[in-house]
């Protein structure tokens, strides 16, 4: 059907056909390909990936990445709202796959910030050339993904990787830059509390409202964590990857008890509190019990 006989809204033309001209070139593993890049931008994979780089991987890189990330996140959450711009899904011409993985609106992308965002920090915590270019070419290839599945708008996806640009790097130069004020413990939980409810006062929706949830309970949880607990990833390597398979094998169990009711978004909050509440104070607690964790290292990567 050609883009003339149905109305456009000014400036998706173009966009229009870009998409029908990506999916003129589809074969089956090219959809194939599309659906596994287009994963690395579902939100389950980072709610997975964060717990496990906090638990272990390395505490400091995985907080800072945590606060990035949501905060980018809680910012498409509000964009989208705000733009209020449908998908191009059921429209004649375009032939959308993997649907599921589209939810709410359109503009901008959220695999595409996401990962942006997300990569933008591991490639600035790595500081390696070859960082940066894996960071670009997986944000290329979800943004990508997402156009040629048919579930976003070409300028959905651009937005999406400026603002993940932005958002990755800014603020890891503020994560870093916080990360050495040595901040006292009753300042630390106030700013973990003060910064999350402010973004719960601007929230337009319940997705954003998430978001700042995670950050809320994940940020006091640290803070927590860190004045009472004191524990440390332990370097010896199969402590590490025993922590990283329970660390994982928490948020799935929390995935599945509340997979059932996440259309409803009471549980939407209790996921992200359970998963967050499980990352900052819970698992470190029970990796020290089961001897995973030291305590009280004074020394960290950072980037």
């Amino acid at each position: 059907m050609s883009r003339a006989s149905f109305p456009l809204p000014q400036g998706f033309s173009w966009q229009y056909d870009l998409i029908v001209w990506l999916q003129a070139h589809h074969a089956v593993i090219l959809d194939r390909m599309a659906v596994a890049c287009s994963y690395l931008g579902n939100e389950s994979f980072y709610f997975a990936a964060l717990p496990v780089l906090i638990l272990a991987v390395d505490r400091v890189l995985g907080m800072r990445l945590a606060y990035v990330f949501f905060t980018s996140m809680y910012l498409n959450a509000w964009l989208k709202s705000y733009y209020h711009i449908a998908r191009p899904i059921g429209v004649p011409g375009i032939r959308s796959g993997d649907v599921s993985s589209a939810t709410g609106l359109s503009m901008p992308s959220g695999h595409a910030q996401g990962t942006m965002t997300f990569f933008t920090a591991i490639a600035l915590w790595l500081r390696r050339p070859v960082a940066f270019l894996v960071a670009l070419l997986l944000s290329l290839a979800v943004g990508i993904s997402r156009v040629y599945l048919g579930l976003h708008w070409p300028m959905d996806v651009v937005i999406g990787w400026a603002a993940g640009l932005g958002v990755g790097y800014f603020g890891w130069q503020i994560g870093r830059w916080w990360t050495y004020r040595g901040v006292p413990f009753g300042v630390s939980v106030a700013l973990a509390v003060l910064f999350p409810a402010v973004l719960l006062v601007f929230a337009r929706d319940v997705t954003s409202s998430v978001y700042a949830v995670f950050l809320l309970v994940g940020g006091a949880g640290a803070a927590i964590e860190k004045r009472f607990l004191r524990t440390s990833i332990d370097p010896v390597l199969w402590k590490r990857v025993a922590a990283g398979v329970i660390a994982l094998g928490g948020v799935v169990a929390v995935q599945l008890a509340v997979q059932a009711h996440l259309e409803e978004p009471l549980w939407q909050y209790v996921r992200a509190a359970a998963v967050a509440t499980w990352a900052t104070v819970l698992a470190p607690w029970l990796f020290h019990v089961l001897g995973l964790y030291t305590r009280e290292a004074n020394s960290h990567r950072d980037g």
